[in-house]
């Protein structure tokens, strides 16, 4: 970046690498990754602990129903068998 000042003709003028500059902004933020805070912790372990409660929950309600579906074709076999 350039930065000249003429007082005779009272002029300035600014050059600057904007490119360079960019590329040197992205550099350093790959190279400084950003960390997190307490609270952003704890909010991703809340919302983990929900989907596994939400999957376990899933799981439960698929065997009552695989259960279910069970008891339902052994009534059948027994109600048509005449037991």
């Amino acid at each position: 970046m350039k930065l000249s000042f003429s007082l005779k003709n009272k002029e300035a003028s600014l050059e600057a690498d904007i490119e360079g500059l960019v590329e040197k902004g992205l550099e350093h933020k790959a190279k400084n990754t950003a960390k997190k805070t307490r609270h952003q912790i704890k909010q991703e372990e809340k919302r983990k602990n929900e989907e596994l409660k939400q999957k376990q929950q899933m799981q439960w309600m698929y065997i009552m129903l695989g259960l279910l579906a069970v008891l339902i074709v052994f009534g059948v076999i027994v109600t048509v068998a005449g037991i």
